[in-house]
């Protein structure tokens, strides 16, 4: 039996004890001993006995993998019993079904391909894979597709239909009130008017009409006057003398949004419209009697708004067509959404211009406040004679700003007093003389920075009086 193992080596030839080459005698060693203390205990293998595992019945799987994916999403999605989605389906309830659990049914409708292969399939049906099960008892609900294709519409008719309708709706009325507005057409000949006096003696003077493309940059043009442009000048001139057209633009609030609107969309979305309407009604002979009657009104609502959208998207081309007349547009440039924006960006201009000319007027008017109230206390100030530097109520023998001025050139003298008796007595005076002549001193000071705001102040009450 093998021994344990041990942690050292000999080296050959060599006597591990003494270090010399005589060989060892093997009969020395009790090998039988060594393998009684140091043998191995033997490892007893236990074998484990084999299971035999039971493999399942193999399901069938009729689809391709990529189809058996995406069915068993969607109806693990619903949370429903493959009988209870069917049911749902062939009673049209609308109530069990929302729209994205039926838009998700309709992107796993299958193709043809796979109902040959459902029905064509005889064996156990519980040995198929659950989306092969669910295509089987769907195949059991008649025009199980067109009955998920009334859910659809009955769910997303009115939401599209209101939509469609409003932008219709706000695009004529819209239309109509420019065209039909006595304060537009007013506003117009004003700054038609304008146009015609600023551009007198020219070739662009006496104009009968202007571009469309005007208006939107009529706040571009500058005046002589800083940060005033001639729609400043056409708010303050209407302002002044017709009021009742300064707010004209409120109106047109929504003419901004309104210009993004496209006819061209709203005629295609009509068109699908229409035909989804068709194609289901086509095919509405193949249902029973019962569930044509549940979507008898959403179809006859649908049949009439088709007709009135269509008479509103006409209106809105003839529309089009009274504007490229009335503004004298190309038809090839001009659209109306185009008219749409520009008089969108007009009113937006003209509602500014009032903020900005109201916000003018009070800055003006604290400033002549300000001027006014200079004015009234440069009145109160002392004023110079006319054609001499003397001042008023002041005495005409001497001028102290010129004494002042020469003593100053000259050096100030202190002024001597008499010196008291003994020492202590020539310190007191001393002391008694510097006081006074600081005093002295201030006095004329004082006087002297009196006379010198006098004399600023009357420079500043010629000039006001000269502005004025």
């Amino acid at each position: 039996q093998p021994c344990s193992a041990l942690n050292f080596q000999l080296s050959s030839g060599i006597n591990a004890e003494y270090g010399c080459s005589t060989p060892l005698d093997m009969n020395l060693i009790d090998f039988d001993t060594l393998e009684e203390m140091f043998a191995q205990p033997e490892k007893k293998v236990v074998e484990k006995p084999t299971e035999t595992k039971k493999k399942g019945p193999t399901l069938v799987s009729l689809l391709d993998p990529k189809t058996s994916l995406g069915v068993n999403l969607v109806t693990k999605n619903l949370r429903m019993p493959f009988e209870d989605i069917a049911s749902a389906i062939a009673r049209c309830d609308m109530e069990r079904l929302n729209i994205d659990q039926i838009n998700g049914l309709l992107k796993i409708l299958p193709e043809s391909a796979d109902v040959e292969q459902i029905r064509g399939y005889e064996g156990d049906v519980a040995m198929l894979g659950e989306a092969e099960k669910f295509y089987s008892i769907l195949l059991n609900v008649p025009e199980y597709a067109l009955r998920l294709d009334c859910m659809k519409f009955g769910y997303e008719f009115r939401p599209l239909s209101e939509d469609l309708g409003r932008r219709i709706r706000e695009t004529l009325d819209a239309g109509h009130a420019i065209l039909n507005s006595t304060e537009v057409k007013e506003l117009l000949h004003i700054l038609l008017v304008f146009g015609n006096f600023i551009n007198t003696g020219g070739f662009a003077g006496n104009a009968v009409g202007f571009k469309l493309a005007l208006l939107s940059k009529v706040h571009e043009i500058k005046s002589n006057k800083p940060r005033m442009t001639m729609m400043h000048v056409l708010v303050e001139s209407i302002e002044k003398n017709r009021p009742e057209l300064l707010h004209f633009y409120k109106k047109f609030h929504k003419l901004g949004d309104i210009a993004k609107i496209d006819n061209a969309e709203n005629e295609k979305e009509l068109g699908d419209l229409r035909k989804m309407v068709e194609k289901i009604e086509k095919r509405m002979s193949k249902l029973d009697k019962e569930t044509v009657a549940k979507f008898a009104d959403v179809f006859k609502e649908a049949g009439e708004f088709c007709k009135n959208a269509k008479k509103g998207i006409d209106e809105i081309n003839g529309l089009e067509t009274k504007y490229i007349k009335f503004f004298v547009l190309d038809k090839k440039n001009y659209s109306l959404q185009e008219c749409f924006k520009v008089m969108a960006i007009f009113c937006e201009k003209f509602e500014s211009a009032i903020t900005e000319n109201k916000k003018r007027k009070e800055q003006e008017e604290r400033l002549a406040r300000r001027k006014a109230e200079l004015a009234k206390k440069a009145e109160t100030l002392p004023r110079m004679k006319k054609g001499g530097n003397s001042l008023q109520n002041m005495p005409q023998e001497e001028c102290i700003v010129d004494n002042l001025l020469s003593e100053i050139r000259g050096g100030l003298k202190l002024r001597k007093t008499k010196s008291c008796v003994g020492d202590n007595g020539a310190k007191l005076g001393r002391k008694s003389s510097i006081k006074a002549s600081n005093q002295d001193s201030v006095e004329k000071w004082k006087k002297t920075k009196i006379a010198m705001k006098v004399a600023i102040m009357v420079p500043k009450q010629k000039s006001l009086a000269a502005a004025q």
